[in-house]
């Protein structure tokens, strides 16, 4: 316990703590309200309102002529707005994929984008002794892999212009893409051909494939694949594997009110 205090910054966590105070039945509080509440010094608290404020977490507002009154500011709807996205899109994928997983045997994962970078929020593992290392929480660079680069490729130009020229991607293995021209070539061939394909990009002797998830806006949200050993795909079940990745991505694009034009 002493270790675990040790490593959680008091400040910030004295700072957060003051949230609580906001609820559904007491959404505005007075600084002098929440400083009696916590038992802060009133200086304190005005200093760590200030930050929030400045940071959109916190808004100031008059009610009655009171002055020092506070509420949530938009901050928290906009972050709320991600976490019920991911959660809802997660929802809705899982059968999806679980019926995926089922048919070809193989680890299915399902990827959203957090800034430049993809993170892993579900994966359903195969029966196979032998499976891949990627787990739920991962984060990758969105050039590597085919699930990652599934949801680079089909980006607006200009969005992935900008990823390309910001980000310095990360280089997994020696068959990691990192060359601007590879992965423009990489990219106009996902797009003609629906999928992603990668060798070996995030573990040596691997095979993913992968597929965009649309919603109704028609912006990519999100990316499924399936991946594994080499030694388990041979030519004629990477074709397979191909049409049902790709029909069960459209599948989950439809059930998000995507409609092909």
């Amino acid at each position: 316990m002493k270790e675990q205090d040790q490593s959680i910054n008091q400040s910030l966590d004295k700072a957060l703590g003051l949230l609580k105070y906001f609820t559904a039945e007491n959404p505005v509080r007075g600084l002098s309200e929440i400083a009696r509440l916590s038992s802060i010094p009133k200086a304190t608290v005005y200093r760590l309102f200030n930050t929030f404020e400045k940071n959109g977490y916190l808004r100031k507002i008059d009610i009655s002529g009171k002055q020092n009154q506070y509420q949530l500011g938009m901050k928290f709807l906009e972050l709320g707005v991600l976490v019920s996205e991911a959660l809802e899109i997660k929802e809705i994928a899982v059968p999806f994929m679980r019926k995926l997983r089922d048919e070809i045997n193989e680890d299915v994962q399902l990827v959203m984008r957090e800034k430049n970078q993809a993170i892993y929020v579900e994966k359903l593992i195969c029966t196979h002794p032998v499976r891949l290392f990627t787990k739920t929480g991962r984060t990758a660079s969105l050039n590597a892999g085919a699930c990652p680069r599934a949801i680079l490729s089909f980006l607006e130009d200009d969005e992935i212009n900008q990823i390309i020229e910001e980000e310095s991607f990360a280089k997994y293995t020696e068959n990691t893409i990192v060359q601007k021209e590879k992965l423009w070539e990489l990219i106009r061939r996902s797009r003609k051909h629906g999928y992603t394909i990668s060798f070996g990009e995030m573990e040596m002797q691997t095979i993913g494939i992968g597929a965009p998830i649309f919603d109704y806006r028609k912006k990519v949200v999100a990316a499924i694949s399936t991946a594994g050993p080499v030694q388990r795909f041979d030519e004629e079940k990477i074709d397979e594997i191909i049409q049902k990745v790709k029909n069960t991505a459209k599948e989950i694009s439809k059930a998000l009110g995507y409609k092909e034009s």
